[in-house]
């Protein structure tokens, strides 16, 4: 019996892969922008009735989070954040720059994302429209553990992009799944853009000479509640924040801090949304179920419901139970309540005073790194000040939770589900999003008039052809498309064109000839 050697298999790959994609820089450099729009409305077209099986192939894969909260955060990423994508100003266009000055954006080159093994398939479309509309070819990967449903929708993704006249070289996927291979794509030179979502577990490192390198991870993110705040909306916010996909979105809450004198309001408020205070003997129970003793979290508990997790360390809690809350007196580094909870886990904390409670959130951020969010609900406009001014956090949110705050679901933030903090990203501490897949281009000219009519007449060059109109893929076109593929030519029947520019040509032409 032969042995496959995964290892280099992978590596191969993943040279192919890379080859591809950094020859279809230039020819993305080309395409017309109605073509990338085209491609970007076909696939909210086509994957959005999806979206509730991708959620469920991916659940039954992974045996994380809740189906239906991710069948929405997919609608959300293929309905706002395309939205917002599609009103960014497109690469290879000059404007005025934020001083006056004229800029053109332009694609970073090619981009690799190494995909978590939870809400995997939403972060991979959040990271594809930015992709696309960039002009950016992207390689992803994906563990073992979502490997096949990613493939999944990556098929679906390649049927439409084929459709649409878009080059399938620009999209890739490592269907291999082996480190090495990941740690290969990673390292090369022509790779412009890293993006890791794996929460550091197999401490990945890239090569960052040359390229921007971006680690994401859901952080470890307190809350504070301050006298004055709107208790009913705070409680709204946390524990919908918290109990999304069972505690795994991006930035997720993972302590609440609050002044003493609101401290039994919050915490009826709290229970009256189906929160769980446990014991001090139930936290010590729960945590040895959570967490190694090195302090990682088992991976089979993650992303698991409130009621499941007390169902398995012998807790009677009620079905509908959302969130379990444990009250901590400190913070200290062996507690594992005081770091990250991949669940819905929250800890609880109750402070004299605000300064106190500004001292505790500094304490938590620190405990465990990464600096992702703080969320502060408040009236008082000096202590609001104070948090936003002194916290060392990449994003505050006021009277808005972490949860789907940091995402931009429930903030004016910019819409994405890869957050990064200070020490996890080395160019940006707002999270990875269309701003990140390009870079800006100063365009300077001199202070007389005919510099700027002349500069004026090259912004509206505009040679993009005709926008080319195509209907909507439907099932039976494809079923008998894939039919013809394998049936012997004809010589009586014209053949398809062999290559994608071919094919944008005839569509063009198609299209002169119908107006």
């Amino acid at each position: 019996m032969a042995l496959i050697d995964n290892d280099l298999l992978s590596i191969q790959e993943a040279r192919i892969l890379l080859e591809h994609a950094d020859e279809s820089v230039k020819v993305l450099e080309s395409l017309p922008a109605p073509i990338i729009d085209d491609f970007l409305a076909h696939l909210r077209e086509a994957l959005l009735p999806k979206a509730a099986q991708y959620a469920r192939l991916a659940y039954e894969e992974s045996d994380y989070c809740d189906p239906s909260d991710e069948a929405q955060l997919s609608t959300w990423v293929l309905t706002d954040l395309l939205d917002d994508v599609l009103h960014e100003v497109p690469v290879q266009k000059i404007v005025y720059g934020p001083h006056g000055s004229s800029e053109v954006r332009l694609p970073k080159g090619v981009v690799v994302s190494l995909l978590p093994d939870w809400l995997s398939v939403p972060t991979m479309l959040s990271q594809l429209v930015s992709a696309v509309r960039s002009k950016s070819p992207i390689v992803f990967s994906a563990d073992a553990r979502v490997h096949e449903t990613c493939g999944i929708v990556l098929d679906d993704v390649v049927q439409v992009a084929e459709f649409c006249h878009y080059p399938l070289d620009a999209i890739g996927y490592l269907g291999t799944c082996c480190t090495e291979g990941e740690q290969w794509v990673c390292d090369q030179s022509c790779v412009k853009v890293v993006i890791d979502s794996r929460e550091n577990f197999s401490e990945h490192r890239h090569r960052a000479e040359g390229k921007d390198v971006y680690y994401a991870s859901l952080g470890n993110n307190p809350v504070f509640v301050e006298s004055t705040a709107d208790l009913a909306a705070c409680a709204d916010e946390i524990v919908a924040g918290k109990s999304f996909c069972y505690g795994m979105l991006p930035g997720s809450e993972q302590s609440v801090v609050v002044e003493a004198a609101i401290d039994a309001r919050m915490q009826e408020e709290l229970r009256r949304r189906s929160c769980y205070f446990l014991s001090d003997e139930e936290a010590d129970r729960l945590v040895e179920a959570l967490f190694m003793r090195d302090g990682r979290p088992y991976r089979e508990l993650i992303g698991k419901s409130a009621f499941d997790l007390a169902r398995r360390v012998d807790i009677s809690v009620p079905e509908t139970t959302k969130v379990l809350v444990v009250e901590k007196p400190y913070v200290s580094e062996r507690s594992f309540f005081s770091k990250a909870k991949y669940g819905p886990v929250l800890s609880y904390y109750v402070e004299d005073n605000w300064r106190d409670a500004c001292e505790k959130c500094i304490e938590l951020i620190l405990n465990s790194g990464h600096g992702n969010a703080l969320s502060i609900f408040s009236k008082d406009p000096e202590v609001v000040r104070q948090f936003i001014l002194k916290k060392p956090v990449g994003r505050v949110l006021v009277n808005v939770g972490t949860g789907l705050g940091s995402i931009g679901c429930h903030s004016d933030l910019p819409k994405t589900l890869t957050i990064t903090g200070w020490d996890c990203a080395t160019t940006s501490e707002l999270g990875v999003t269309y701003a990140d897949f390009v870079r800006r281009r100063q365009v300077g000219i001199g202070p007389h008039d005919e510099a700027r009519s002349l500069l004026g007449r090259a912004a509206g060059c505009d040679h993009t052809p005709v926008a080319t109109k195509i209907r909507s893929p439907n099932p039976a076109d494809l079923s008998a498309k894939a039919g013809a593929a394998t049936a012997p030519a004809s010589d009586d029947v014209a053949q398809e064109p062999v290559d994608w520019f071919s094919r944008v040509l005839e569509a063009m032409r198609d299209n002169q000839e119908k107006e």
